[in-house]
């Protein structure tokens, strides 16, 4: 097996813009392999968690049908397309077409200086057989 863009980072993030749990900030990414990607870093229960904007059902944008990727109600990630929900901190499909499978995580690491906290977020990796 090959290990192709781990730790890489991919963004940075003020964290100014996750002041409360269910923000969510979008950002536009290169992955190891060159493709272009979008993501999103949600705060949820005092933390950051980062994912690929895509649901593994059909591949498409949580947001592509929608504004909306948090969904306050159901206090979980929202696809747009198809309703699909998945639990915040593990990415997990805890309901919808998508049953059993996870959005791809990315690493999230904070930073703090005197003036103000970054949140860095980095590619986990992808892993070729």
């Amino acid at each position: 097996m090959t290990s192709t863009g781990h730790n890489r980072l991919l963004t940075t993030v003020d964290a100014s813009s996750l002041r409360r749990d269910g923000d969510v900030v979008t950002f536009d990414y290169t992955d190891g392999l060159g493709q272009e990607h979008r993501g999103f870093i949600l705060r949820w229960n005092d933390g950051f968690h980062a994912y690929r904007n895509r649901c593994p059902h059909w591949s498409t944008p949580l947001d592509e049908d929608g504004p909306q990727i948090f969904d306050h109600g159901s206090r979980a990630l929202v696809c747009q397309t198809h309703g699909a929900l998945f639990e915040p901190e593990t990415g997990s499909c805890i309901s919808g077409p998508c049953m059993g499978q996870s959005l791809k995580k990315l690493r999230v690491e904070s930073a703090i200086d005197e003036t103000e906290e970054t949140i860095e977020i980095y590619d986990g990796g992808l892993t070729l057989s």
